[in-house]
């Protein structure tokens, strides 16, 4: 099948570029023409290098990073950029949407953009949902009227926390699947490009963390006699920033680390699929996309405000990646029935 792909992909994010890789190759392994739709209006684009920018980077290391992201855009088999849905070139058979939080509809980066839906794309495609969220979006919003139309020409829908999914039920009446990120879906190990380091360290990889969370990672890094890291945020208070690196190397940094402190949801899958251990200072923003993460793994006792000694324990991977293979199979097996059904239809 010819498929493509629209997400967010071109960010310059790490979690953000890995989850769209990791779907296109999966899909790519199964046989199928995968592109991923170079789609973006430039306010978006506008806002989004804005806001990077504005962070605490010095500009070579903002400008290496960048430059770092789009060598490794050319893995996505990108169309040509599109500003427009309705100008599309391309005949897809398939359309996936997802994964990332692509139906927040009260993000001030996309400003509702029902693109992300599928209003307006041509041609016959039939739109499959992979592991989309709603984000901060909650049920009730006025503005998911808009919404419920766009889902009826779904042919399979699925999505990857709890919110999202009572949303979609209570819009279609069906409640969609549930399923993993993306990034479970393949194998991450053979692309990771290792650092080299002969200090052992510690990573700190948050964009927010209130200053008495910082002052445990410190009396971490100190009882340990471990240096701490901060990745791709600059951080006074780390003995190292990391900032200009790719995926694949923000991917060694994380496998060579001793212990992982994180409020991201890439920081945390990453953490569980490298099988690390680590420790969640949960960030409210991102409440909504752990739940079902850390429900399915079992991993609540890693969050810090649930439970104070999630520092420094040790996880058990020989049990607990029995349950990451059956996650990873969660998302396998719906992408195979929803093409296996577009194929019967």
């Amino acid at each position: 099948m010819r498929i493509g792909i629209l997400t967010f992909h071109d960010g310059i994010n790490f979690g953000a570029y890995l989850q769209v890789f990791s779907l296109k190759q999966c899909l790519t392994e199964l046989g199928h023409d995968v592109k991923v739709i170079h789609y973006k209006k430039y306010g978006f684009l506008i806002k989004e290098y804005i806001h990077f920018i504005k962070r605490k980077h010095s500009y070579g290391q903002n400008i290496t990073k960048i430059n770092k992201f789009h060598k490794v855009f050319k893995h996505l088999n990108l169309t040509k950029h599109y500003n427009d849905v309705k100008k599309i070139k391309e005949d897809f058979d398939v359309v996936f949407f997802g994964s990332d939080e692509i139906w927040n509809i009260n993000s001030t980066a996309t400003s509702m953009d029902t693109a992300y839906f599928g209003n307006g794309i041509p041609g016959k495609a039939k739109f499959v949902s992979y592991g989309p969220s709603f984000g901060s979006t909650k049920q009730g919003d006025k503005k998911l009227e808009e919404i419920k139309p766009l889902l009826d020409r779904y042919s399979s829908i699925s999505v990857r926390d709890y919110n999202s999914q009572k949303i979609v039920t209570n819009l279609t009446g069906e409640e969609p699947t549930l399923v993993p990120d993306p990034t479970f879906l393949i194998d991450q190990y053979e692309r990771i490009k290792y650092p080299t380091i002969d200090e052992k360290y510690v990573i700190i990889y948050a964009s927010v963390i209130k200053d008495e969370d910082i002052e445990i990672v410190k009396a971490y890094c100190k009882e340990k006699g471990l240096m701490l890291i901060s990745l791709g945020i600059k951080y006074s208070w780390a003995d190292k920033s990391v900032i200009g690196i790719s995926p694949f190397e923000w991917l060694g940094w994380m496998k060579n680390a001793e212990y992982i402190f994180t409020s991201m949801f890439h920081g945390t899958i990453f953490s569980i699929i490298l099988n690390k251990n680590f420790t969640v200072f949960m960030d409210p923003y991102r409440l909504n996309k752990f739940s079902y993460l850390i429900d399915f793994l079992g991993l609540d006792n890693r969050i810090y405000h649930n439970n104070p000694n999630a520092i420094g324990t040790s996880i058990d991977y020989d049990n607990l990646n029995k349950r990451i293979n059956d996650f990873s199979l969660q998302g396998k097996n719906f992408i195979k029935a929803a093409l296996t059904k577009i194929n019967e239809s």
